[in-house]
């Protein structure tokens, strides 16, 4: 028995050492290199001199980048587009805001909280919204809760009416008319 577990232990060791060999021997490869904190330095320096426009990269050719330039671009085709309405599909919540008169219309499975601001519901069907906070179903006219969680359960024209200028939280597809 002594011997059975004298084997199994040396058979262990073995495993071990050789697993940790093949560890060893990945660390600091061509495929995951170790590098100084000097040669780190060195390519920040050079990515900072393409920004600055101050020269070129060694051995590279000059490819200077106009921040400046680049910025402008980017504002001028935000500036060029309409954000105000349309239709949006928000992957997080985004903050929307909505002035008076106007609707936000929620597409199918649209999460929509008020959080500054009234509004009332307004669908064109017999079925409303769904108010998940009280598990109560919001009907045309009914009035939007503040910090209530409200999904529009079908893309058929269901939304919240603002009447006091308003904020609301949205996670989805919408529009504003």
């Amino acid at each position: 028995m002594k011997k059975v577990i004298m084997g199994l232990e040396i058979v262990l060791a073995t495993c071990i050492l050789a697993g940790g060999t093949v560890f060893a021997a990945t660390i600091g490869s061509e495929s995951d290199p170790l590098v100084s904190k000097s040669y780190v330095d060195s390519k920040i320096e050079q990515v900072l001199t393409l920004i600055n426009g101050n020269g070129t990269a060694s051995g590279g050719t000059s490819s200077a980048v106009d921040v400046d330039a680049i910025t402008e671009q980017v504002l001028d085709k935000l500036n060029a587009e309409d954000l105000t309405g349309g239709s949006v599909a928000a992957s997080g919540y985004v903050p929307v805001s909505v002035a008076v008169g106007q609707t936000i219309y929620g597409g199918e499975g649209t999460e929509l909280i008020l959080r500054a601001g009234k509004g009332n519901i307004s669908v064109s069907g017999v079925d409303g919204i769904a108010d998940i906070t009280t598990g109560e179903e919001l009907l045309n006219g009914s009035k939007a809760v503040k910090n209530h969680l409200m999904i529009v359960p079908r893309d058929d024209g269901r939304g919240v009416e603002v009447t006091e200028a308003a904020w609301f939280l949205v996670k989805g597809s919408y529009e504003i008319k």
